[in-house]
């Protein structure tokens, strides 16, 4: 099991794409010449594979829309209906070979409306936050939760004193690590950072698949609230230059108790 979530960067890339085989099929009902077949087959294809990808990253209510928008309806001309023919004459011509409602059965103009509706319904889900951002504030919810994963270990054997037995930063690692490995699939223990102010960090655990660094912290007497913070904030300056993937730390402090 991991914590996944699409970055803000995949919605924009999304729309761009989309904004870009806009562009591609935008002048073949103003040439004067049939568009390239080969040219329409590829852009079909793109296309295709864009839209499977859109539908991966939406909702059930926003997925049955881009559909609509793809396919067009009983009045309404889907994506699809141009891409199949981008030049098909409209049905409705007149006795002198004029076009009253217009030359084209797709005309571009309901393609391109239906292609913003498309981007529109991708925009609205995109997130705020990055990847990294949002797995941090998951995994820190879930590690708070770990005295109720002890107190629960602890009633189902009174004698093994488990809170008690977490004496230090090292016993806390355990735990914190054994917890790590049922969430990811690549946890890596004890890594390194490149040095920083002149001498090399290094931190607990990192998390590559969600870009996260965890660094377990365990009061005492010595470690005040403004030491932990300056701590922590030289591990946070030189993971950022770790990896640009982590905009996040997860940070578990306190001590754990049994009560």
């Amino acid at each position: 099991m991991s914590i996944q979530r699409h970055s803000a960067e995949a919605f924009d890339a999304l729309v761009r794409e989309s904004e870009a085989l806009e562009e591609r099929m935008a002048d073949w009902q103003v040439r004067s010449s049939e568009p390239d077949p080969a040219e329409v087959a590829a852009v079909r294809s793109d296309y295709r594979g864009w839209h499977a990808r859109a539908r991966r990253l939406l909702e059930p209510e926003s997925q049955k829309k881009l559909d609509e928008y793809r396919d067009g309806g009983l009045f309404s001309q889907g994506v699809a209906n141009y891409l199949d023919n981008p030049r098909e004459p409209n049905v409705l011509q007149a006795d002198d070979g004029s076009y009253p409602l217009g030359r084209w059965q797709h005309p571009f103009s309901q393609i391109r409306e239906k292609l913003e509706r498309q981007r529109a319904l991708i925009a609205e889900v995109a997130p705020d936050t990055s990847p990294a951002e949002a797995a941090a504030t998951d995994l820190s919810q879930c590690l708070r939760r770990l005295p109720e994963l002890l107190a629960t270990l602890q009633r189902r054997a009174p004698d093994w004193p488990i809170g008690e037995a977490i004496s230090d930063e090292a016993d806390l690692q355990i735990v914190v690590e054994a917890y790590l490995r049922t969430l990811f699939d690549d946890v890596r223990a004890e890594d390194y950072v490149p040095s920083h102010a002149g001498a090399n960090s290094r931190v607990d655990f990192v998390l590559p698949e969600v870009g996260v660094i965890v660094e377990t912290k365990m009061t005492r007497e010595s470690l005040t609230a403004r030491k932990l913070g300056e701590e922590l904030l030289i591990l946070s300056s030189a993971s950022a230059e770790f990896c640009r993937r982590c905009q996040g730390v997860a940070r578990k402090t306190g001590g754990i108790s049994s009560e």
